[in-house]
């Protein structure tokens, strides 16, 4: 593969080779001639330049015997070269500057034709490559998998029962559900939460624990608005529904503001305008504040404004508060997130000693957490004995993909390197102790 460096250095000596005086001057020479209507011999012309070059002076020694294409006498031939000096002399100029023209179209062309090489070198390796890269790909699945992957199944198997749950909860009208707005709300977010775990799922399998992590972050917002709408009024969770209007308006406002008026159309200018309509009918139905985020929570809190934390904290699911910082870290482009695997945490042991698959388990025991906490909120004022008992099956099976995760790292820890070296400095300090004891019994001997 051909580095920039080097590409450089191709287009430097180039540049440099074309641009020599031994180049440049029959070129030059070869154009006055034509100006001139002379036909000369490019032999010749080859002879003239190299006397122009070896001149000292005004006087060129050039060794050519008549006739030739220059003259048929030595005088005709003195005449030719003294035309072509001079207007060589005239024209020079433009004859630079139209060679440097050229230079400078022949530089992309000559980048165009390097670009070529370069990626027909690299197409050539593409199939190794990528042969490697599945290589790769394959060992860190197998990692994670030799780990973690009962778990993964039990959160994936967790998922179906809370969708089990949700929709056996939804047909027999209990708990929540009783309300049918909310009923409607539910069944929409816990669809959702089903699929955002599933990709918790799958990014962890493939050994993607930050990526899995930051899915987690939506799987906590959905659960958390949905033990507030669970907690709440049917309006309040009628204005949730209704709410899409104000978050579709600012996604559309926001491109057609971008735009010029060369490429706004009639209908899109109808679609803005029936969400502004319907917004204006939402804001005099439910108040000034419904229009801003999470509007309808302001409205069903009396408050002019409500952030994700003002949720987080009226449900009580600030427990997974930190975890939820930690994915905000992932999500976002900053430093930490950068120069570290977030995942991994700051009390894991050195990055070295942590084998590749770890990490990738975090966002599965926050998954069944928030599982295990939604579906206990939506079981609070139900005494459906089929439900409650379909609530025990999940806890339980929540329960134990922690213990699974909790043993599994507990045996990592011991396999540690660092583990390892304390194992062996401990069992050091007891072959001293045992000697030292031998040694004070030997001189206690008569």
């Amino acid at each position: 593969m051909v580095n920039e460096d080097t590409i450089d250095n191709i287009l430097d000596n180039c540049i440099s080779d074309v641009t020599r005086k031994e180049r440049i001057l029959p070129v030059l020479l070869r154009k006055a001639a034509i100006r001139n209507r002379l036909v000369i011999e490019e032999a010749e012309i080859q002879l003239i330049s190299d006397a122009i070059l070896r001149s000292s002076g005004d006087r060129i020694v050039l060794d050519i015997d008549p006739p030739c294409s220059l003259g048929q006498t030595e005088k005709e031939i003195e005449n030719t070269i003294q035309s072509l000096l001079n207007e060589l002399k005239k024209g020079a100029e433009a004859d630079i500057s139209t060679l440097t023209d050229a230079i400078a179209r022949a530089i992309p062309q000559a980048l165009e034709v390097t670009a070529a090489i370069v990626g027909n070198r690299l197409a050539e390796k593409t199939a190794e490559h990528g042969i490697e890269l599945q290589r790769i790909g394959f060992e860190r699945v197998e990692a994670v998998k030799i780990l973690w992957g009962q778990v993964f199944d039990d959160l994936d198997l967790l998922r179906q029962l809370m969708v089990e749950w949700c929709h056996t909860a939804e047909h027999a009208s209990k708990g929540p559900y009783v309300k049918p707005h909310v009923a409607i709300a539910l069944h929409k977010l816990t669809d959702r939460a089903f699929d955002v775990i599933g990709e918790v799922i799958a990014l962890s399998r493939a050994g993607y624990a930050d990526g899995a992590l930051a899915r987690w972050r939506t799987l906590h917002e959905i659960c958390v608005i949905s033990v507030f709408l669970a907690r709440h009024s049917d309006r309040c969770a009628q204005m949730y529904l209704d709410h899409h209007v104000v978050e579709k308006l600012k996604l559309v406002a926001g491109q057609y503001a971008l735009g010029t008026a060369l490429t706004r159309d009639l209908h899109r200018d109808r679609y803005i305008r029936s969400l502004r309509s319907g917004l204006s009918t939402l804001v005099k139905r439910y108040g000034e504040a419904f229009a801003g985020d999470y509007g309808w929570a302001s409205i069903e809190l009396g408050t002019k404004k409500t952030t994700f934390r003002t949720l987080e904290q009226h449900v009580d699911l600030e427990i997974l508060r930190n975890a939820y910082q930690k994915a905000n870290s992932v999500v976002h482009g900053g430093a930490l997130a950068a120069l570290t695997r977030i995942s991994l945490g700051v009390a894991v042991v050195e990055a070295n000693d942590a084998p590749l698959a770890h990490g990738c388990e975090i966002a599965v025991n926050y998954a069944a957490a928030s599982i295990s906490m939604l579906i206990a909120e939506l079981c609070l004022d139900t005494e459906s004995a089929d439900l409650l008992a379909f609530n025990m099956i999940i806890q339980n099976r929540s329960s134990s993909i922690r213990d699974q995760i909790e043993a599994t790292w507990e045996r990592i820890s011991r396999n540690s390197p660092r583990a390892r070296i304390l194992e062996r400095k401990a069992a050091i300090r007891q072959r001293s102790k045992r000697e030292v004891l031998n040694l004070r019994c030997v001189r206690r001997r008569p």
